[in-house]
């Protein structure tokens, strides 16, 4: 049975009469069928065989025996599977007894294959080998191993179930405990664990949770000796590193084996990461089965576990921490509510401080108080009055949070109470072109509420429609619905966008960007409006489209049940103007300012005295607060500076661009335009550019500061500011500026004859652009041209646009892509390229051979590339070889021509010499010219062997040769080539093992290499041939361009002249020779290289000048004995022909044939003759008796010798053939090795050699 792999090839070796099969001979067919089957299939098979249930298996399954195999190969299955027979013998016995087929799944088999008891799965079925009566004679069972994806679904769901308990736990100790019970419920992976968590200070481990350890210690010390550790814990503490324990069973013996009667022997001890710094909190001990061997996915399981037991224990902490923070924030809520509910006297009393001492200033009569101090009192006293406002709202909604807020609830007239609020806005809304609409019929009940509360809920809706109300009406209106009153307050403002609705009501919450009357704003007045509201029992909603208006409306239940028990029975209250004094006065200011809008006020015109100081600059003051503005333009007018105000950041940019100023000074928080977009804007226009910029806010700290300074502002000031520091921070500002315009006009005529330069160096670059021949241009990592300049178009024939809108490998020859590919990697890498060279594709079909340097571009995906076309110069260095190819076959053949004139002139003149002594009788000098005619035949046949051997195309004949025996029978005629000046000493290794050579060809190329040696040492010296066992390994063979390996290395070693690199470089090149002409070939190192390479080894060179050289040639060991070379007979004692032998003699040469003919039937051979392939087989097809064809190779007629062979042998399969040729012709030998019963021999031929050749190939048969 052929094929079948290892264990095909282990069947056909075994003695199978030994076994329960018997004798393959008596084998029957269907387990010859199954066997077959078995071994040429690629999928696990085994067979079970007779009563002994005996196995042949394939290489598929052979993973299954483990360790068993070879010893189970043959043997019976009890024997085998002794460890499970128990499972599987039942089954195999219910096949053969009913003879039908049967399967299992994941069936769970404890093998013991590798010197333990494992734990595997198997998915099998058995089906019943029929034999020739039907009989049931074996078992065919096809095998898949499923014990890897048992236990890989097995611990996905422990783990899953893991993850998903460990998400219930709140606490590290909860965490702990969930981990415990779920490894609990894995004995198999997990047969015990152990689960400490380490103390802050690293000091010890407590026990949190145990699996299957009842008797676990509860605290361990880590430190003291290591040998109360055995555990491993201290190492894992402090390296962070998990530790595998071995040996378990006796350090502790009697561990748990979970399902198992082994006990535990390894443990993997891994840390539990969890907390800030992925620091060891914890360690788990975790089990490992008895029957499961601790591999790289039981490891990875392992990890995962503790992976798990990470996330949850960092989870904990996690939740304990924003707990604990949830109830500091709450806390800290707690504090701010009752600081600001206490804080109610501190708050006022400087308040009613400052406003009376005011409000009697204001009071006085005009005389006697100056008109610009009776200015000053107003601006602090109203903005005293706006201080007091924002503190009453901030007080009154922390007291309403603290829950320290009681309504004092009065029937009231809802309709006249509302109405009477509202008025007080109707000269203000007058004054701004508004028209307010107030319709508030009378209700048939009173609603019981609070009047100041309510006061405070109407004008802060009036207020608030007032601040973003700039056209059309304001509507207050009052109606019943069902058992409520409902106020509503409708504007046609701005609006407010659908995604702050949700939000509105938030305390702090201000919508960003919305057009205002001013940005002021504490964004507490609607929040309490809210809360004021839930005090009635109510409700408020808001309904708003942008650019269309907003509502607001407020539901107050009618009824008196909902009141609450503490209404106050009485009449109701009607509020006064007075107390919406101070909603009404904020709101005024705000029209203040509509008028200034691109105005330049020199208040000091309207003072008593000018100012001394002249104007130095003009300043441009946005913010949108009148009284700051009037504060800050007076300031800065009185030192002389002209200022022109805006109320926010749009009017500021307008004036900027009406009329730039020196100077920006500009509010940080205003309506349309903030200051961060006013200087945005500033920054990008190219006229105002570089604008000084000061900001002016109210956001303290550094951080603001540095947002500011970040944004592009020169300076930023913090209010409350002093007049001092203002004025300074601006007049430092203004210097600075002239400073930077001066030297920006120093740097644009610098930048002039910078730009001169530029532009005369720029043109030069552009003329090396345009002309060069190279190709220069800048690519992508993405893979495409990004700019290529003309010479791509000369050279390749590609335009721009062609060029750049295809990917660059596109361009390349596909041979390159890999190597282009690796160029790009090490660009992306930020590596520079030089001498890459690839073949780049012309637009015309042709290739063009390019020559590349690449640069990365910094901080890019970019590269910059040069490229020079190397193809003509390749074409010339071509020529150029080719021209020293020629050179050097003009040498060849002078010394060729040399070698062989004086060759034919010996045999020539041999001949006439011995044609003219016969002719006079005179036959005692016949031997001497015979013999020097012989012998300059014989060099002549050296020289034609040395040429086919550099073509490497001769027909080897390896056999197994002992190099050290070779040597030795060659060591005479070396001696005597060399001459008695040169000393030969020979250094054979002991145990040298055998190589697979030709041996002629080994001492052909030995004595080459000691007349090379001979020659490199003129006045004498001393040659050393040496043997010796090489064991390559891999450095060493890559070295010598070697397979790692066995070698048989043999060294000839001179004291000559040496070479030099150059020279070393080109021993091996054909044709060439440092001898003139006539004295060398330049063939002969040639040839021993192709010799030495075609027979699977290597030849090194080992020079220096002055100090000699030594040749090495490594030939791979041949493992076997080598073989007896003996010298050839005699052609006068060569072996006779037996009686009726016939030899068939093919050859176009006629002498050839008729010297062969003349020696065949000098040895007693019937010869034939043929001419050419024809003539030959049709003498082959006859019945004529052929022992052995022998036939030229190179024949006429179009037949050559090897299709006259292998056409005869279709009639004679056993034919014999003997090829003679001049040359070689591998191709027809089959790349020189020959079919069993065939032979070469190379012409010229000894006669005595085609006797030998003739008698060992018939003596064969």
């Amino acid at each position: 049975m052929a094929g079948g792999g290892e264990m095909g090839a282990l069947m056909r070796s075994m003695d199978w009469s030994r076994t329960a099969f018997g004798p393959v001979s008596g084998w029957s067919q269907a387990l010859r069928s199954a066997v077959s089957i078995c071994l040429t299939t690629r999928f696990p098979v085994v067979l079970y065989y007779g009563p002994e249930r005996a196995l042949i298996y394939n290489d598929a399954w052979r993973p299954v025996v483990g360790d068993k195999h070879p010893w189970s190969f043959g043997r019976a299955g009890t024997e085998v599977w002794a460890e499970i027979w128990d499972i599987i013998g039942p089954m195999f016995d219910t096949v053969f007894e009913t003879g039908e087929a049967t399967w299992s799944d994941d069936q769970l088999l404890p093998l013991n294959r590798f010197g333990y008891v494992e734990e595997c799965y198997f998915y099998y079925s058995y089906s019943p080998i029929r034999g020739e009566q039907g009989r049931v004679e074996g078992i065919f069972t096809a095998v898949a191993e499923t014990t890897q994806r048992v236990l890989a679904d097995r611990r996905t769901r422990f783990l899953r179930d893991l993850a998903g308990r460990s998400i219930e736990a709140k606490s590290t100790a909860e965490a702990y405990a969930i981990a415990a019970e779920v490894l609990a419920g894995d004995p198999h992976d997990v047969p015990f664990a152990l689960l400490f968590t380490l103390d802050a200070d690293g000091a010890g481990l407590t026990l949190a949770g145990h699996a299957a350890m009842p008797g676990a210690a509860d605290r361990v010390a880590l430190a003291g000796d290591t040998a109360d550790d055995p555990w491993g814990l201290r190492r894992v503490a402090e390296t962070g590193t998990p530790v595998l324990l071995e040996g378990l069973d006796s350090l502790m013996p009697g561990l748990p084996g979970g399902p198992w009667p082994e006990p535990v022997t390894q443990a993997r001890v891994v840390p539990v990461i969890a907390g800030q710094g992925g620091r060891t909190s914890g360690i788990a001990v975790l089990g490992v089965s008895p029957r499961l061997r601790f591999d790289e996915r039981y490891q990875a399981f392992c990890e995962q576990v503790a992976s798990n037991l990470s996330a949850a224990v960092s989870n904990a902490l996690t939740y304990q921490e924003e707990r604990a923070r949830a109830e500091r924030l709450a806390e800290l809520d707690r504090a701010k509510t009752l600081f600001f509910s206490n804080v109610s006297h501190e708050f006022r009393t400087p308040l009613t401080l400052m406003l009376s001492p005011l409000e009697e200033i204001l009071a006085k009569p005009e005389g006697r108080v100056p008109p610009d101090d009776r200015a000053l009192a107003g601006v602090a006293h109203r903005n005293g009055l706006r201080l007091l406002r924002l503190v009453n709202g901030l007080l009154d909604f922390s007291r309403v949070e603290a829950g320290r807020t009681r309504a004092a609830f009065r029937p009231t007239d809802l309709p006249r109470f509302t109405a009477e609020l509202a008025g007080n806005f109707r000269s203000l809304c007058e004054q701004a072109g508004l028209d307010l609409v107030v319709d508030c019929p009378p209700l048939d009940a009173l609603v019981p509420l609070d009047p100041d509360m309510w006061e405070k809920v109407v004008l802060n809706l009036l207020s608030n429609a007032f601040k973003f109300t700039f056209e059309g009406s304001i509507a207050v209106m009052v109606r019943r619905e069902a058992d409520c009153a409902v106020l509503t307050v409708a504007d046609t403002g701005t609006g407010i966008p659908a995604e702050e609705l949700p939000r509105l009501f938030e305390r702090f919450h201000r919508v960003e960007g919305a057009r205002g009357r001013t940005f002021e704003g504490s964004g507490i007045g609607l929040a309490l409006v809210q809360e004021l509201v839930r005090l009635h029992h109510g409700s408020i909603r808001v309904e708003s489209e942008p650019g269309r208006g907003s509502a607001f409306h407020v539901s107050l239940p009618f009824r008196q049940s909902d009141a609450p028990a503490d209404l106050v029975e009485g009449p109701s209250q009607v509020s006064t103007a007075v107390r919406a004094e101070a909603f009404v006065a904020e709101a005024r200011r705000w029209m203040s300012g509509e008028t200034e809008v691109g105005t330049a006020l020199d208040l000091a015109a309207t003072r008593d005295e000018a100012p001394s100081v002249p104007a130095v600059g003009r300043i441009l003051l946005a913010d949108d607060n009148a009284d700051m503005r009037d504060h800050v333009r007076r300031l800065l007018v009185e030192r002389g500076y002209t200022v022109e105000t805006a109320p926010d950041g749009e009017a500021a940019l307008a004036a900027a661009r009406a009329r730039r100023p020196d100077l920006l000074l500009t509010d940080v928080m205003m309506p349309r335009l903030d200051g961060f977009g006013l200087l945005a804007a500033v920054r990008g226009d190219e006229r105002l550019r570089d604008l000084p910029v000061i900001m002016l806010s109210a956001r303290a700290g550094d951080e603001a500061k540095v947002e500011g300074l970040g944004a592009g502002a020169d300076d930023y000031l913090t209010k409350p500011f002093s007049a001092r520091e203002l004025l300074a921070r601006v007049g430092t500002n203004l210097q600075l500026a002239r400073v930077r315009r001066e030297a920006a006009e120093a740097l644009r005529r610098a930048n002039e004859g910078l730009e001169a330069e530029v532009v005369r160096r720029t043109a030069e670059r552009n003329r090396l652009w345009e002309t060069t021949n190279d190709l220069m241009g800048t690519a992508g990592l993405d893979g495409f041209l990004k700019v290529v300049n003309p010479a791509w178009a000369a050279v390749l024939g590609w335009n721009e646009a062609e060029l750049l809108e295809r990917p660059f490998v596109d361009f390349v020859e596909p041979g390159d892509h890999a190597a282009t590919a690796d160029v790009v990697a090490r660009l992306a890498r930020g590596e520079s390229v030089s001498g890459f060279v690839d073949r780049v594709l012309t637009k015309s079909g042709g290739r063009r051979t390019v020559m590349w340097t690449a640069v990365p571009d910094p901080g890019t995906a970019l590269f910059h590339i040069v490229g020079r076309d190397l193809t003509d110069q390749h074409r010339a260095e071509e020529q150029l070889r080719q021209s020293q190819k020629m050179e050097a076959v003009g040498q060849l053949t002078g010394g060729i021509a040399h070698d062989f004139n004086n060759l034919l002139t010996g045999i020539s003149g041999a001949l006439e010499l011995l044609e003219s002594r016969i002719g006079q009788g005179r036959y005692t000098d016949v031997p001497r010219y015979v013999a020097a005619a012989q012998g300059a035949s014989k060099r002549a046949a050296a020289l034609t062997h040395r040429l086919l051997a550099f073509s490497r195309r001769q027909t080897l004949d390896p056999k197994p040769t002992d190099a050290n025996r070779l040597i030795a029978g060659m060591e005479e005629l070396v001696r005597r080539t060399i001459g008695p000046a040169i000393h030969l000493e020979v250094v054979a290794a002991g145990g040298l093992w055998a190589t697979l050579v030709d041996p002629p060809q080994l001492e052909n190329a030995l004595l080459n290499l000691c007349i090379n040696a001979r020659d490199a040492m003129p006045d004498g010296g001393r040659i050393t041939v040496e043997t010796a066992n090489k064991w390559l390994d891999g450095r060493a063979a890559r070295e010598r361009d070697l397979q790692a390996g066995q070698y048989v290395s043999i060294c000839v070693t001179d004291t000559g002249t040496g070479m030099p690199p150059d020279v070393v470089g080109k021993v091996f090149d054909p044709f060439f020779t440092t001898k003139p002409i006539g004295q060398g070939t330049g063939l002969g190192l040639s040839m021993i290289h192709g010799f030495v390479r075609q027979s699977g080894g290597q030849v090194r060179v080992y020079s220096e000048v002055g100090q000699g050289t030594t040749m090495c040639l490594y030939l791979p060991r041949h493992y076997g004995e080598a073989e007896n070379l003996d010298a050839a007979p005699d052609l006068a004692h060569a072996p006779r022909a037996e009686q009726g032998e016939t030899v068939l003699i093919v050859d176009d040469e006629p002498t050839v044939r008729l010297l062969v003919t003349e020696v065949l039937q000098d040895l007693g051979y019937t010869a034939i003759e043929a001419a050419d392939g024809a003539a030959g087989l049709k003498v082959l097809q006859s019945d004529v008796r052929i022992d052995l064809l022998v036939t030229d190779v190179g024949l006429p007629g179009g037949m050559n010798g090897r299709q006259v062979a292998d056409a005869a042998r279709v009639s004679r399969p056993g034919l014999k053939v003997l090829f003679i040729t001049g040359y070689a012709e591998n191709a027809v030998l089959g790349n020189g090795h020959l079919e069993p019963g065939m032979q070469v021999l190379t012409k010229p031929f000894a006669m005595e050699d085609l006797a030998s050749r003739i008698k060992d190939l018939i003596g064969r048969g």
